[in-house]
């Protein structure tokens, strides 16, 4: 039986798929092929294309593979939004190191409003401002997320970056993260890719094809990821990014002050640049 020894446990949209994209070719570093397996988030009542793991069989089943790896994880971004993940996770595995990528709110829940739009049809031609009033998923914060993970888990087995950190100095914060997890930290894996990119599709058509989520999971069952690559890279390609009017970036700026002012307390970090809508 094996099961991980680090999550990296969110936020969406804030930077996860490439920390597991550069996590995963390191050879003291096992990360299954399926990301966000959202196991700890399963609560019986939705089906299996938004939790795929349903049972602790078949989480376990994700780690097979592992063979001398120092260090064992998966990702799923949404294990910090979920009310019940922090339980269920300090429940099963309450020595995990737990990793947690932030991004401005405003840009997050921006780029959230944009992928809603481009994936689902939520949204559809109404302005973000407006959005953000009548969607939840729009105004997710960090402070209360972050307590439900401090209030179980010693601050010693958590790490907080920023988005900015992987932008700004990719190095830095990569060898910080693998000694963190207790990895080689002089190994320098391949920065060039952009993983999940955001923006709006230039052709819709083709978004909803390469975008679809039962196409998606059967491509990755059955081909092998050097043919995954040039599917990811053509969605990529077709997305174009729309800048965020600054009248929207002032109110929302406005509406996560106050939790910006928080999370920062609670992580110990200066955000204040953040506030400058």
């Amino acid at each position: 039986m094996t099961l991980p020894n680090f999550l990296i446990i969110g936020a969406p949209k804030a930077g996860t798929t490439s920390l597991y994209e550069y996590f995963r070719p390191h050879p003291e570093i096992f990360m299954p092929r399926l990301k966000e397996a959202r196991f700890f988030g399963y609560d019986g009542s939705e089906g299996r294309l938004k939790f795929p793991i349903h049972t602790r069989e078949e989480y376990e089943a994700l780690f097979d593979g592992v063979t001398d790896e120092k260090a064992v994880g998966e990702a799923t971004p949404h294990y910090l939004l979920y009310p019940d993940a922090a339980r269920r996770i300090h429940a099963l595995i309450p020595d995990v190191r737990l990793i947690a990528s932030l991004r401005n709110p405003v840009d997050r829940s921006y780029s959230v409003y944009q992928m809603n739009r481009r994936n689902k049809g939520v949204n559809d031609g109404i302005g973000f401002a407006a959005a953000m009033r009548t969607d939840p998923h729009l105004r997710e914060t960090y402070c209360e997320n972050l307590g439900r993970f401090y209030d179980l888990f010693p601050r010693t087995q958590v790490r907080i970056i920023l988005l900015e950190d992987i932008e700004a100095a990719p190095r830095d914060t990569l060898r910080s993260l693998f000694g963190f997890l207790g990895v080689d930290p002089a190994f320098a894996p391949d920065l060039s890719k952009i993983a999940n990119p955001g923006g709006e599709p230039r052709n819709k058509a083709l978004h909803g094809l390469l975008a679809n989520k039962t196409l998606i999971a059967a491509t990755r069952r059955m081909a092998p990821e050097a043919l995954v690559a040039p599917l990811k890279a053509l969605r990529s390609r077709n997305l174009q990014k729309r800048p965020l009017p600054e009248a929207d970036r002032a109110a929302a700026t406005d509406f996560f002050r106050e939790d910006i002012l928080r999370t920062q307390e609670i992580i110990g970090r200066d955000l204040s640049h953040w506030l400058q809508a």
